[in-house]
């Protein structure tokens, strides 16, 4: 069977989480022996430089809201068989770009996150983004296929916002290259906490905002405090910065507390600390998680909706507890601090499940789905239309 030519449709190759994912999928698709490129918004001459000999091509538009047409002009000269869009809102140009282009390229739908929390909560002040699900409902049953990052973002979209796409599912964990993380965790940290330190350091790595739960994270570490020395470092920016602060004033453990804000190598600090955090009231399938058990950190997360449960097994691979319950969160955090047979088990868990996240792994799982797509006979009566 001959591979399929793919292209992924993505805003920009400038860094974050969907940069990382493209980058990642694209070379697994390259030594899989596939004709594979990303399609950006637009990039400048030092991101193309950057990203080496990844095969990129810009649209040379600024906003995704003006990307419709090019993309359509982009699947008329290139003819993919597959694009693969991310995150949600270019799954919406992709399918309208296809019929307007009037190709035979098929739409896999990549869905990253669990739009009826995001949408209601992260977005509830944003008119255009928070009735995005209602626009959703009315465009996915037109996509090819779909890839969910976790089995709950796909349960969200089929049982919450009954999205009736009678079309391929499947769920496929995030990829990352745990070998270059290894290389980065093995870099100097000049951080005072880090340099021959008895003080345990617990770590998290998350945008400061509503999603993420910092202020459930700050107030179980504040009860952590009562029972055994720590620290905590937050690595990330956003808009919750100043809140997060007072929180930390009120409570009386600010010099414990550190948010030096985004760091473009959060793995040294990951692979050297006690334990890695996630708190969050909702993830797709967090990255940030992924890359901390690929240096062999010790982990608890919460039981909310979303990948992260799905990383971990449910417990197999880390410590999973309630979510939003400072209570909870700060027994679970206790349990690795103060038993470290218990931390280096989580630490060995974890390194052997990061194998699972390899690149050239998830990537075969993407190409079979791919081709699985294609092998389905696009007609109404097929997909019960």
């Amino acid at each position: 069977m001959s591979t399929p030519k793919i292209s992924i449709l993505t805003h920009n190759i400038g860094g974050g989480v969907f940069t990382n994912l493209c980058t990642a999928l694209v070379r697994g698709f390259k030594e899989l022996g596939v004709d594979c490129n990303v399609v950006v918004l637009n990039a400048s001459d030092a991101e193309l430089a950057k990203c080496g000999d990844l095969p990129v091509i810009t649209l040379n538009v600024k906003r995704t809201t003006f990307s419709l047409l090019a993309t359509a002009r982009y699947l008329r000269e290139y003819q993919p068989d597959i694009i693969l869009p991310m995150p949600w809102y270019f799954n919406i140009v992709a399918i309208w770009a296809k019929y307007l282009a009037g190709t035979k390229t098929k739409v896999v739908i990549g869905e990253h996150n669990i739009i009826s929390l995001e949408a209601s909560i992260e977005h509830r002040d944003k008119l255009h983004l928070r009735f995005l699900p209602v626009l959703m409902r009315y465009t996915y049953p037109f996509g090819d296929g779909l890839i969910g990052v976790s089995k709950d973002t796909v349960t969200d979209l089929v049982e919450t916002l009954k999205i009736a796409a009678k079309i391929p599912m499947q769920v496929i964990l995030n990829p990352i290259n745990p070998q270059s993380v290894d290389k980065l965790s093995q870099e100097t940290i000049n951080h005072d906490w880090f340099q021959n330190s008895d003080v345990p350091v617990i770590v998290t790595a998350a945008r400061l905002a509503k999603q993420k739960q910092l202020d459930v994270l700050i107030q179980a570490f504040a009860q952590v405090l009562k029972v055994s020395p720590a620290r905590l470092l937050i690595l990330g920016e956003g808009p919750l910065r100043s809140e997060l602060e007072s929180l930390c004033q009120s409570l009386g453990i600010a010099e414990s507390v550190c948010m030096p804000g985004y760091d473009p190598n959060p793995y040294r600090y990951m692979a050297n600390c006690d334990l890695f955090v996630l708190a969050s009231a909702w993830e797709g399938c967090p990255i940030a998680l992924q890359e901390a058990m690929a240096c062999g950190a010790a982990v608890v997360v919460t039981d909310a909706p979303g990948g992260m449960k799905d990383i971990v097994d449910y417990g197999k691979y880390g410590i999973l507890v309630k979510t939003g319950d400072p209570d909870a969160l700060a027994q679970g955090m206790l349990q690795v601090l103060t038993q470290p047979e218990l931390k280096q088990h989580y630490r060995e868990q974890s390194k052997q499940r990061s194998q699972d996240f390899d690149y050239l792994k998830i990537s075969k799982q993407y190409l079979e789905f791919c081709q699985l797509v294609l092998d389905i006979p696009r007609n109404k009566e097929a997909l019960g239309r």
